[in-house]
């Protein structure tokens, strides 16, 4: 009975760090909504920057990621501007030590999207698991025809799509445009293999916390799938363009996993 118990957890360590490589879920603006207004950004300067907003720029980030208290690895986070209108999120997970013998515990997953007037659209979604030479997930996103193809794991997808609806890396950008925009994120909408899943999304508080670049101001999130036991905390900071210091999965009072960032690189404007 006690191997199984220890067992149980391990066996969920491999989506905890899929769930926390995508930072899902973040939040998509609720109309009509305005973010209250703060100073912007010491580095973020010209005229398409309001009070109250930020400045959507490329960025790379790496995190410790914590699970049930032990060091598991590191998740990396890089944003592309690969230009117009086009952008590219990926996400690397890196196990540590007997964490690499968990299987799909490395993957790296990318998303490439649109960002424009009409908000953020992911146009391809893939993943690839360990060092596997075959896609686990490929996805396109046909927003003319308003349908997903493709395929995760082994399962065929050919589902209809709903304005609005990212995917779990896109997710993050869309919130991040969102609060550059000056919005409050309410709710989301994530596809999935099984369908759509839908997502409460509410502001928490604030906080201060302490990071390899010193004690950081920061906006606290919360998102919860609906009914879920489970819900997801980020710390995210103004003064950084909103990227999350900080990130939690806590069921119940349990803390599940958390990620603490260790260094983030993010050009000033020019």
């Amino acid at each position: 009975m006690r191997r199984t118990s220890r067992a149980a957890p391990h066996r969920r360590l491999a989506p905890a760090l899929l769930a926390a490589g995508t930072l899902a879920a973040a939040a998509v603006p609720a109309a009509g909504d305005a973010r209250a207004p703060e100073a912007p950004p010491a580095t973020a300067t010209g005229p398409q920057v309001q009070p109250g907003a930020i400045e959507l720029r490329p960025f790379k980030a790496r995190y410790a990621f914590y699970w049930h208290g032990m060091q598991a690895g590191t998740i990396t986070f890089t944003l592309h501007h690969t230009g117009g209108t086009a952008w590219m999120y990926e996400s690397d997970t890196e196990p540590r030590g007997l964490f690499h013998l968990v299987p799909g515990a490395a993957v790296h997953i990318s998303s490439r999207m649109i960002i424009d007037g009409d908000g953020v659209r992911p146009v391809h979604f893939e993943g690839v698991e360990g060092s596997a030479t075959t896609l686990a997930a490929l996805l396109d996103f046909d927003w003319q025809a308003m349908r997903v193809r493709g395929h995760m794991k082994e399962q065929a997808i050919d589902m209809a799509l709903k304005p609005g609806v990212q995917d779990d890396l896109s997710v993050m950008i869309s919130l991040l445009h969102s609060l550059e925009l000056g919005a409050v994120p309410q709710g989301i909408a994530l596809f999935d293999k099984n369908g759509i899943r839908d997502y409460d999304y509410s502001r928490e508080g604030a906080d201060t916390v302490a990071t390899p670049f010193g004690r950081v101001a920061a906006e606290i999130y919360r998102s919860q799938k609906k009914h879920s036991p489970r819900r997801n905390l980020y710390w995210l900071a103004p003064a950084y363009g909103d990227v999350p210091i900080r990130a939690e999965q806590r069921r119940g009072e349990d803390l599940e996993w958390r990620m603490e960032i260790e260094q983030l690189d993010r050009p000033t404007a020019p």
